[in-house]
């Protein structure tokens, strides 16, 4: 009796720990490849933009596992797409989890592009933090004009978030 309850207790916790490395995701060398020739290029809109690769490496040398606890790679995910940042990260590090299990957008990281935790985000919100992405990332030419961050990065986040012409938190978050 006491063999069947250790063994079953054992399979138990090996079930749990195999559970755990489940939301591991482990990308093949050939679509880390892939996604890295395409550095600086959204993944719906197919613009390129040297500065929005500019963000995306630097968003990647911040190797981190809460993605978007880095405003880099908040803004890298707003003009790369975020299936490719999410991506990127886990073609790097191994530790970076499964999309759906990557904690939340960070508070101070909003806060950060509406100005209060509280805040919807504008599209004038967007331009400046995508912009204030760039500056820190140090791109120095090749900025994208203010008519290409609309029409290619804002207004497919206006789609997908269905909420208007403002963004509020839970929209941008999902």
């Amino acid at each position: 009796m006491r063999f069947t309850l250790s063994l079953s207790f054992l399979t138990l916790a090996a079930s749990a720990l195999g559970a755990a490395v489940e939301a591991h995701v482990n990308v093949d060398p050939q679509t880390s490849v892939e996604y890295v020739k395409y550095i600086g290029i959204h993944d719906t809109t197919l613009l390129y933009s040297a500065g929005c690769a500019s963000v995306t490496n630097a968003c990647l040398k911040e190797n981190g596992t809460s993605i978007w606890s880095h405003s880099l790679c908040v803004a890298a995910a707003g003009c790369q797409g975020t299936r490719s940042v999410i991506t990127l990260n886990q073609c790097q590090n191994p530790n970076v989890l499964v999309a759906s299990s990557i904690p939340n957008l960070s508070s101070a990281t909003w806060t950060s592009i509406t100005g209060s935790s509280s805040g919807r985000m504008s599209q004038q919100n967007f331009i400046d933090f995508v912009y204030g992405a760039m500056s820190t990332a140090g791109v120095t030419s090749e900025w994208p004009t203010v008519d290409d961050v609309i029409q290619y990065w804002w207004t497919p986040i206006v789609e997908w978030t269905a909420a208007g012409e403002t963004i509020p938190y839970a929209n941008f978050n999902d």
